[in-house]
């Protein structure tokens, strides 16, 4: 297996953060209890890299996501607590966690500088209206480009995408699509306005493992192409050998481990990324074989355990720190390679 990391991590080490995450709080409160989906997310993604945020359901990627560009539901999530300081075109650095969620602010960086690439394409196009103009509203709203202007500039990104015939595609409506065209058709809209950074929530979900291969290689070929950062989240680690060159793994709202992928996958350190990778399966491995589990189950979220959240699942020895009443701090284990585990403090 090669990863990304092999090649292009090395120039990443010291450049300046394009974005950086500074122990954000995330919660929801319902009225069940308070459900704290991020709890204390610390990363930064330098310009040009991608970062890959895994996890399994449920662990708070998406919500960490929807932080960024402040789309969280007006009532129910609140950031708490953290920062989300970004580095704008113009070279100054906006905390988009103080931003007024419907202020002039993250409307200039949400769709703009910070584009977002949704897990669901069918549900995010609109099926009333043709795939041209909803790209072209994009460049109209965000570029003041003219209709003319704007429908060119999605004639444009649709070809290089590579969905054949763009000029009669931009007429067509999303259900005119196939799964994987929409999916080009979301890469499309997210690079209208040429992005900073490119958050991309679970792209290849739904996808045949020939259309997910495509969809990879082009988000690498784009990469290439605009330069853009790129904040890979999903559950597939093949996905993520294939195109992070950094990676953070979440379990209940918290980062338990962060290296570079190279690093995760030869030398995971936190039992919970050693159970994630031992539950793959392998080439060359027998295949009737059961694949290694986890044991146990995620905790509730309205009664995550003191300390560790992964002690009642985790087959390591235990120490009496794992339910302390403060949580496990990250640790580091090697150059930038840090780990959030009693065993290594």
């Amino acid at each position: 297996m090669v990863l990304a990391s092999d090649v292009t991590s090395g120039a990443l080490v010291g450049a300046d953060a394009l974005l950086r995450v500074e122990d954000l709080r995330t919660h929801f409160f319902t009225h069940d209890g308070v459900v704290k989906a991020v709890d204390g997310v610390t990363l930064h993604i330098s310009p040009g890299e991608t970062l890959g945020l895994v996890g399994e359901s449920g662990c708070g990627k998406s919500v960490t996501a929807h932080s960024i560009l402040r789309l969280l539901p007006p009532k129910a999530g609140r950031i708490i607590g953290g920062s989300l300081l970004f580095r704008r075109k113009d070279g100054s650095q906006v905390d988009l966690a103080t931003a007024d969620p419907r202020g002039p602010l993250i409307r200039g960086v949400r769709g703009n500088e910070i584009a977002m690439i949704f897990q669901e394409p069918m549900t995010s196009l609109s099926p009333v209206h043709t795939i041209g103009s909803q790209l072209a509203e994009v460049a109209m709203v965000h570029q003041g480009a003219t209709r003319s202007e704007a429908f060119d500039r999605a004639r444009e990104m649709l070809g290089r995408v590579g969905i054949a015939n763009p000029g009669q595609r931009l007429y067509e409506y999303p259900h005119n699509f196939s799964g994987g065209m929409r999916q080009r058709a979301m890469i499309a809209m997210a690079l209208m306005c040429n992005p900073r950074l490119l958050i991309a929530d679970e792209p290849t979900t739904a996808l045949d493992v020939t259309v997910q291969a495509q969809i990879l290689e082009l988000l690498k070929e784009l990469q290439a192409q605009f330069g853009m950062a790129i904040l890979m989240i999903t559950h597939n680690l093949g996905v993520i050998a294939e195109l992070a060159h950094r990676v953070a793994v979440m379990y209940m709202g918290k980062v338990v481990e962060m290296a570079d992928a190279t690093a995760v996958f030869d030398q995971p350190r936190h039992p919970y990324t050693v159970g994630l990778l031992r539950s793959m399966p392998r080439l060359g491995k027998d295949v009737k074989a059961r694949l290694a589990a986890i044991p146990g189950s995620v905790p509730d979220p309205f009664n995550i355990p003191p300390g560790c959240s992964f002690f009642p699942r985790c087959p390591a020895p235990k120490k009496p720190a794992c339910q302390g009443p403060e949580p496990v701090p990250l640790t580091e284990v090697g150059a930038d390679h840090r780990v959030r585990c009693t065993l290594y403090q």
